[in-house]
């Protein structure tokens, strides 16, 4: 596997509750830079393997294009994979959460490529890693934002 991204950040909320917002993929798009839109393809309860989204993002000179995502493993409330079926990249997202002291929690998240092809290794995936290291480090700083101020939305753990 090809390393696009890496980035990690300490949210000061405990773990359960970051892990409730984060695993569920329909919030994804109020803190990951450029997704438009994360909807659930089924009714299998998010963190679940086998769980299935389609992903509207931007794609730099191609504009919206859609990708379906799913849940390849889970280990509650530590860590979540996914992988996508967008054929050049094949993606594949790990997002592992720590406990960062009584009440805060660390956010390691990684974004991979499947794709192994030498041409692809050489031309697109060093583009796309450039890219992604800019959107993943946008996106902790937003997820801690967003969580730590109460602004989440759609998210039933931090209500309570």
């Amino acid at each position: 596997m090809y390393l696009l991204a890496s980035t990690s950040v300490v949210i000061e909320l405990p773990r359960v509750r970051v892990f409730d917002y984060v695993t569920n993929l329909t919030n994804f798009a109020q803190w990951f830079p450029a997704v438009v839109e994360v909807t659930s393809r089924d009714n299998v309860a998010p963190a679940t393997v086998g769980k299935q989204y389609d992903e509207i993002f931007l794609m730099p000179l191609r504009g919206r294009r859609s990708v379906g995502i799913r849940v390849i493993e889970v280990d509650p409330p530590w860590r979540i994979v996914t992988e996508g079926a967008l054929a050049l990249l094949r993606p594949r997202m790990e997002i592992q959460f720590q406990d960062a002291g009584l009440n805060a929690c660390k956010v390691q998240w990684r974004m991979l490529s499947r794709n192994s092809a030498p041409m692809a290794r050489w031309t697109v995936l060093p583009l796309a890693r450039q890219l992604m290291q800019k959107r993943a480090d946008a996106a902790m700083r937003r997820l801690k934002k967003i969580l730590e101020s109460g602004q989440a939305s759609g998210s039933r753990a931090l209500l309570m």
